[in-house]
């Protein structure tokens, strides 16, 4: 795809695909989904981290910034390779996650897949760890894990502390091992082979690398002098969220350790880079979550209940990048830069100067720049959207607004041209019809749905976060075949 073009895609996380075993994964329906998005008219696919998912069932929590998760593994593509007889659905149809159920029913028939997998090729996984070698210490803190299911920094002292000494292993332990780098191995083999088929249809992927990295994670535990980590206690003294803001009053207490900048530099940043050089490989379009905290980052004592006490601190966002670009000059031509929140200029003259597009949320910015008409919010190196990934769909959040300002956002609308008399498929429209050069909006608002499948609330913990999924396609490729004129009418249709 030219990336000067206008351009149009889809916010759908991987998990929220139809899929024949309770989670959306690589297999059938992801490609599926993919000719749905050409056919139409997209060029742009942006999905949530594909990392292990961590606490509260969070992509912004992994257990791993390299790893993805095992159970984006289809176990029908296993079959076609004749690794596994054919695996009857489970949870089919579901239109949310179970993740614990998912993980349960996948991992027995992931581990019987591996033993025969192991006795047809026994020395393809030494192949396999030697190219990537960050897989083996991402092996023994998974294998650790699903022995000692808490964090970490709570395992035995000789699994908390293996990596200072690497005792030899015994015979169940290795095999366990093994099982864990040959579900990296099949899980890149299925995404690589799924990522090839996106581009050939003219599909780029986007995806997105969190900032910070979870406390209870194979990068804490491997870089422990990477993060403001109480050596004795093993517990971060400071960690990481933003002040109070529009989505909480007591601010947004993330709990991720912050990083250890003057050691990071010392070492030119490599642990910072390699995180971000890898996921170049993984996605063709990177988005830096949580962009402000490269100028100015939150910093909290982790000894604080709330985000409210805390100070900023400036990062060395330019020293950072002008290293990172050093090392990969093209990749500076494959980022967005989320920058949203309550920001100072200089996290826009960081991001401008390395020409990153931003982003404009509508949600966020439709009042103010066609109610009251401040200036604003047009920018050509900008992608826009309806919402995020942690907003309200459009239906639920124009339904929650004052009848004033619904009158207000209807008789703009009017005033535009846009009178279909349906809310969501005029804000669409609008979103389209912007200056941004791409445009991406969520499933959840092509099909006009409401609070119910909204994906994030931030600052919650729930049952429904990060669970919504399709039931099927049906819906969706109706929604599709409506818009590709708008597409087409926007000058963004592929």
């Amino acid at each position: 795809m030219n990336q000067n073009n206008r351009a149009a895609g889809v916010l759908l996380s991987v998990t929220s695909l139809p899929g024949p075993h309770g989670i959306g994964d690589f297999g059938k329906e992801a490609y599926q989904f993919v000719d749905l998005l050409a056919k139409a008219g997209f060029s742009l696919w942006q999905i949530l981290p594909l990392n292990p998912i961590g606490y509260g069932h969070s992509p912004y929590q992994p257990y791993s910034s390299f790893a993805l998760d095992e159970q984006f593994i289809s176990l029908d593509l296993l079959h076609k390779e004749g690794l596994l007889p054919f695996v009857p659905p489970f949870h089919q149809g579901d239109e949310k996650v179970a993740y614990e159920d998912v993980r349960a029913f996948k991992l027995p028939l992931l581990r019987k897949a591996f033993e025969k997998d192991s006795a047809l090729h026994p020395y393809a996984l030494a192949g396999y760890a030697s190219k990537n070698p960050w897989v083996r210490d991402w092996a023994l803190f998974s294998m650790f894990h699903r022995r000692y299911p808490m964090s970490w920094s709570d395992w035995p002292k000789e699994a908390r502390d293996y990596l200072k000494e690497r005792k030899p292993l015994d015979k169940e332990t290795k095999k366990d091992v093994s099982f864990e780098i040959w579900l990296q191995k099949k899980a890149y083999e299925q995404w690589k082979k799924l990522h090839k088929y996106a581009n050939g249809k003219g599909i780029s992927i986007i995806g997105d690398i969190p900032f910070y990295v979870g406390f209870d994670s194979c990068d804490v535990w491997s870089e422990l002098n990477g993060f403001l980590i109480d050596e004795e206690t093993y517990n971060p003294s400071f960690i990481a969220g933003v002040p109070p803001d529009y989505f909480s009053a007591t601010g947004q207490r993330w709990g991720n350790p912050i990083y250890d900048w003057d050691r990071l530099k010392a070492t030119d940043f490599a642990m910072l880079k390699k995180r971000i050089l890898l996921n170049s490989k993984v996605y063709d379009i990177i988005r830096l979550d949580h962009f402000r905290a490269f100028d100015t980052y939150w910093k909290i004592p982790s000894s604080c209940e709330t985000a409210i006490d805390g100070a900023w601190i400036e990062a060395p966002g330019y020293e950072f990048f002008d290293s990172l670009f050093r090392d990969d000059p093209a990749l500076q031509k494959r980022i967005i830069a989320e920058d949203l929140g309550d920001l100072r200029p200089e996290v826009l003259v960081l991001r401008d100067h390395y020409a990153f597009p931003g982003m404009n949320v509508i949600e966020f910015t439709f009042q103010d720049a066609e109610v009251y008409h401040k200036p604003g919010f047009n920018e050509v190196n900008s992608v826009c959207y309806l919402g995020t990934h942690d907003n309200d769909t459009m239906k639920s959040y124009f339904d929650h607004l004052s009848d004033n300002d619904k009158n207000a956002w209807k008789w703009r609308l009017g005033e535009m041209g846009y009178e279909s008399g349906d809310i969501v498929k005029d804000m669409i429209s609008y979103c389209l019809d912007k200056a941004a050069k791409w445009a991406i909006l969520s499933a959840q608002d092509l099909l006009g749905l409401g609070e119910e499948a909204r994906t994030n609330v931030p600052s919650t913990v729930n049952d429904r976060n990060w669970t919504f999924k399709l039931k099927d396609f049906s819906a969706l490729e109706t929604a599709f075949e409506e818009i590709a004129p708008k597409l087409e009418k926007a000058g963004r249709k592929a």
